[in-house]
């Protein structure tokens, strides 16, 4: 079957061309490349891990989103980490005693990434589902060179009250075992093999999730590994996990209708942003002027305000998402903005790890999706004996106090900045963006829905434009464009921070896939401020 498929790992986007080479659809290729992911990346994702998806099935025409975000376990309590706090770290992250949050059993979720790969696949994929885990089988016993990138990220040291990777990496002998070399962080040029995490894939590929959560022989060996070394998850937690599957959260910008995920996702900010710059005229200024980085960044601020005061698990709070998203409250906040109104977000968002990786994908019958997925920032290091992948630590994106619309609750999912989009025209996508990159997920896809609807750019191109993210009291600027704005900028009374490098993987790492409308051609983007690779199958 033809079709486009991007990632931001080249060993990786392997799995999706053979699938599509193999007659699958983009779904399959998809499914197939996350799963090869959690080889190419162990620290990024897993199936110990979470994230979100948006699926456009052609065929059916159901348009889906599927949430399979990390759950506090369920012995869990609220207060449990109040005693335990240190100190505030920047934007809005804490650091607890012991790192308690960020290193070890008590920092894992219950993971969704098996149930949910296996949801889509269900409902929409045409291969054999052991078909689909055989390519990440194979990297992972035969393994692969070490990039330079995944060595310097394994190197990582401890900063500003955060763990390091090296440190996480050394705190459970099992990670220490599989990888590390007796402790040294793994080395680029080296061959890196997962001969236990590739046995693991093989009773998934013939158990499905029952393997993990229905009393397999995976979720009994991870219940009492978590038992004997204090963490919080039991088979209850197993059990009782459920995906959240549900219609897109719609919006319509210059004509084109963009869809994306709710809470506690970011497909919402996405959309109210978009509604604030549409409002603001955005498409009569010429892209990367002070005009249009003015505009741009304090509709990003604008969304970060109310970000904070209203995202939340849907499940726990309120989140009113039609008032956020309509036309009205767009016009409010655009004539703030019009009016050079300073604002500021009183609490910044949580701050999620660059450590997430992502997938966009279209094929020719017309399917496209995306899938996010994550371990968190960047992982808890804890590994099962025998199982060899990473757990999530998803639990350090919880608020350590009650009374905030993220603060901890047992069952309770996370906000994050992960937003799979899916642009649509005339009821058919022609656009799919996602990224990993934290709160800069938002802000990265949102640029390239810009870059594509507004300024008629290919999806290398609106990958690839500088960008500028704003979320607090500050403007990230990227350099390609800094020279240019900064003094309009300052004269506005914003604060510009100019980012090191031209192509700043600080902004997100966006991958996007387009079809033009008429011609019905496929072309994808992966992102060039990361290692990213695309496959074109005719």
């Amino acid at each position: 079957m033809a079709g486009v498929l991007v990632c931001p790992q080249p060993e990786a986007v392997n799995a999706g061309k053979i699938m599509l080479e193999q007659g699958g659809n983009a779904i399959d290729a998809a499914i197939a490349t996350a799963f090869a992911q959690g080889v190419a990346d162990p620290i990024m994702t897993s199936v110990g891990g979470n994230g979100t998806m948006q699926i456009f099935h052609a065929e059916s025409g159901q348009h889906i989103v599927i949430d399979f975000y990390g759950k506090a376990p369920l012995k869990a309590t609220p207060d449990m980490w109040t005693d335990k706090v240190i100190g505030r770290l920047r934007a809005d992250f804490w650091e607890l005693e012991g790192h308690i949050n960020q290193v070890g059993y008590l920092a894992v979720t219950t993971p969704g990434t098996v149930l949910a790969l296996y949801e889509a696949y269900q409902r929409f994929g045409k291969l054999p589902w052991n078909e689909l885990l055989q390519p990440a089988i194979e990297l992972a016993a035969k393994g692969f060179i070490v990039p330079a990138e995944l060595s310097e990220t394994m190197s990582r040291p401890d900063k500003d009250g955060l763990s390091g990777v090296a440190t996480i990496m050394r705190a459970v002998p099992a990670a220490k075992k599989v990888f590390t070399n007796d402790g040294t962080p793994l080395q680029t040029g080296e061959l890196f093999q997962m001969k236990d995490y590739s046995e693991t894939l093989k009773i998934i590929a013939k158990q499905g999730p029952a393997a993990i959560y229905k009393g397999g022989e995976l979720g009994q060996a991870i219940i009492e590994d978590f038992k004997k070394n204090g963490g919080l998850l039991t088979e209850k937690d197993f059990e009782s996990y459920q995906l959240s599957i549900y219609e897109p959260v719609r919006g319509n910008y210059r004509g084109y209708e963009v869809c994306g995920n709710g809470p506690p996702g970011s497909g919402m900010q996405i959309i109210e942003t978009l509604n604030i710059l549409e409002n603001l005229n955005l498409q009569n200024v010429q892209f990367g002027s002070p005009e249009y980085s003015y505009m741009m960044a304090m509709a990003q601020r604008a969304g970060f305000v109310d970000r904070d005061k209203y995202l939340g698990d849907p499940d726990f709070q309120g989140v009113p998402v039609e008032q956020l998203i309509s036309t009205e409250h767009a016009n409010n906040w655009a004539e703030k903005i019009r009016n050079e109104e300073l604002f500021d977000v009183e609490g910044l968002a949580v701050p999620e790890s660059k450590e997430t990786t992502t997938v966009s994908a279209m094929d020719s019958d017309g399917n496209a999706l995306a899938i996010t997925h994550t371990l968190g920032s960047p992982c808890s290091g804890v590994v099962v004996e025998g199982l060899g992948f990473i757990f999530n630590n998803s639990m350090h994106v919880f608020q350590p106090y009650t009374g905030h619309p993220n603060s901890l609750a047992p069952g309770k999912s996370r906000t994050t900045g992960m937003s799979p989009t899916l642009v649509l025209k005339d009821k058919k996508p022609v656009f799919v963006t996602s990224a990993p990159g934290a709160v800069k997920i938002l802000t990265g896809n949102l640029n390239a829905i810009v870059n594509f609807i507004d300024y008629g750019m290919t999806a290398t191109e609106a990958v690839a434009a500088p960008r500028i993210h704003s979320e607090g009291g500050w403007v990230d600027v990227e350099t390609r464009l800094y020279y240019q704005v900064h003094n309009y900028l300052e004269e506005k009374g914003l604060k510009i921070v100019k980012s090191e490098k031209s192509y700043d993987p600080f902004f997100s790492l966006v991958h996007a896939v387009s079809r033009d409308p008429k011609s019905n051609v496929l072309s994808g983007g992966a992102d060039p401020r990361g290692r990213g690779g695309w496959v074109d199958v005719q």
